[in-house]
């Protein structure tokens, strides 16, 4: 059953989703790993009393892979780079540590970074880690897999261009916001849609009713399994229960992959409503609002 945490009356508890209308509360004060391990029971309530937030609280770390590489490659070309991609991509898979204290719920409307004129979005999936372990191999990874939840990571392309000469990894432009979908989708009931190169469910982005991901996107054609970005997330260090971890943009799935096109509608602005649709994983819908003015950081 679909994992959610809820908040009602200054309480938030774990539940799981009985119905489009009830959710079916979990003890107070269990661990994301103890909600995740819990059976079915307890009270049903309305949905509606109760306000949904991010399905995972404060994760140990977040770690955002690139799964597909070629959205890198369609990044690379809309800015006019065609040459093939360097063989480092190809020898382990590429990830940077993400804000784990910038997690938003599924319907939280989502301020531009500060400075940034160049605001986007990138649909992505992340699985839960359920149980921890070091050195993980790709069977023991498979099973540290709790479930999957939807992931938009959101992101100042400006901010991302001038740090990008710098050579350390991401830092601003990725620090803002993060937006996990509705609920957690349990590993068995997953286990359908799962297959070696992805999850075989479509997914789309809207902006203001305008489909940007390509038509008949899936979540589908990864360089790199789930199990393969886990166990190696885990080589050399321990991961722990409730450790998000990203497997990166689907092709098509953020404004920068289409900005080189003659007719790119512009980056995100005040207003605009972002909806990222992933089958079983539900829903993320956001409006966007306008950021505060940059404030003086640096001595005179």
């Amino acid at each position: 059953m679909k994992l959610v945490r809820v908040r009602a009356r200054g309480e938030s508890r774990f539940a799981f989703v009985e119905s489009d209308d009830r959710f079916r509360l979990l003890p107070p004060n269990l661990s994301l790993a103890d909600a995740l391990r819990s059976e079915p029971g307890g009270e049903t309530v309305p949905a509606g009393e109760w306000e949904l937030l991010a399905p995972v609280p404060s994760p140990a770390s977040l770690r955002d892979f690139v799964g597909h590489l070629q959205h890198i490659r369609n990044t690379r070309r809309s800015r006019g780079v065609v040459d093939p991609l360097p063989p480092e991509w190809a020898a382990r898979p590429a990830f940077y540590f993400a804000n784990p204290h910038s997690l938003h719920s599924c319907s939280a409307d989502i301020a531009i970074p500060a400075g940034s004129k160049a605001f986007d979005f990138e649909l992505e999936i992340a699985v839960v880690v359920g149980k921890g372990g070091r050195d993980l191999t790709l069977a023991e990874a498979g099973e540290a897999i709790a479930g999957y939840v939807l992931y938009c990571d959101w992101s100042a392309r400006d901010i991302q261009t001038e740090e990008r000469a710098m050579q350390i990894g991401q830092g601003k432009g990725k620090d803002s916001a993060i937006s996990l979908g509705p609920w957690i989708l349990p590993a068995a009931d997953a286990a359908p849609f799962v297959r070696a190169d992805g999850l075989d469910f479509p997914v789309s982005v809207q902006v203001n009713g305008e489909e940007v991901t390509a038509p008949g996107t899936r979540y589908a054609g990864m360089d790199w399994t789930f199990s393969e970005l886990v166990a190696y997330a885990s080589a050399g260090v321990d991961l722990v229960p409730g450790e998000v971890i990203a497997a990166g943009t689907v092709p098509t799935g953020c404004l920068l992959e289409h900005s080189g096109a003659d007719d790119f509608r512009g980056w995100l602005a005040p207003g605009d409503e972002v909806r990222l649709s992933a089958g079983p994983l539900g829903e993320i819908t956001s409006t966007i609002l306008p950021g505060v003015p940059l404030a003086a950081w640096r001595r005179p």
